[in-house]
């Protein structure tokens, strides 16, 4: 019996969280924290609803998040110089060296997933995906 596209998209994600889970734990991330040590490792300095919207999640989440984030020492919040009510969330060097290892170790699961694939087919997927993601984003989506 096939799978539906829903439980295909499903299963491939809880197989990589699984593979991921203890590379969390031991680096001592929440989950959703690695997320957001890759986006300011790969983008610098953001603000909290910098990183809300380009997930698409909350920002109390975000808030949340990313004070046990500051807490454990992986960032640094400042005040934003532009606006009186953001704070500037920036990696400390224990933020980069975890992102780093989070990024390496997501590098390793990509090339399982992609494991038996040409280039082309890998970047014909990751266009689909994305094509996905686009629709689902769409307002006009039902």
């Amino acid at each position: 019996m096939a799978l539906s596209l829903n439980q295909l998209l499903f299963r491939t994600s809880h197989e990589k969280n699984n593979i991921l889970q203890p590379v969390r734990e031991r680096l001592g991330l929440g989950r959703g924290q690695p997320r957001i040590l890759t986006y300011l490792h790969e983008n610098g300095a953001a603000t909290q609803n910098d990183i809300a919207a380009y997930f698409g999640i909350d920002p109390a989440a975000v808030s949340r998040m990313t004070e046990t984030l500051r807490k454990n020492g992986f960032l640094t919040r400042t005040a934003d110089q532009g606006c009186r009510r953001a704070n500037r969330l920036e990696l400390t060097e224990k933020g980069k060296a975890a992102a780093a290892v989070w990024e390496k170790e997501c590098d390793l699961v990509e090339k399982k997933l992609l494991a038996g694939f040409s280039d082309e087919e890998a970047d014909i997927l990751r266009s689909l995906l994305q094509r996905l993601l686009d629709n689902m984003r769409r307002n006009d989506a039902s």
